[in-house]
């Protein structure tokens, strides 16, 4: 659950506002006359929502996620032992 805060309370208190962000993995949102505005949170949890959602964009990855999620259902794995490590 986000905590809520209005644009004047956190104008009044940004700066340990994000200092929480930063350092606690804490997010909020901001209203504006008592609708929601915006939503704060770190800038590295936001750089890994951007690359999931470009991930999930890419259809051929997904396609091929779904078909390795199938194999692996159905039991058609490859051992790690089995597998040549890499190595030619």
């Amino acid at each position: 659950m986000l905590e809520v805060f209005s644009v004047t309370s956190t104008r009044k208190a940004f700066l340990p506002l994000i200092d929480r962000v930063e350092n606690e993995s804490y997010h909020f949102m901001v209203t504006k006359h008592g609708k929601p505005a915006a939503v704060v949170i770190s800038y590295e949890e936001y750089s890994q929502m951007v690359e999931t959602l470009q991930l999930i964009e890419d259809r051929g990855l997904v396609r091929e996620i779904k078909q390795g999620s199938a194999e692996a259902e159905q039991g058609n794995t490859i051992a790690l032992t089995d597998s040549d490590n890499g190595s030619e």
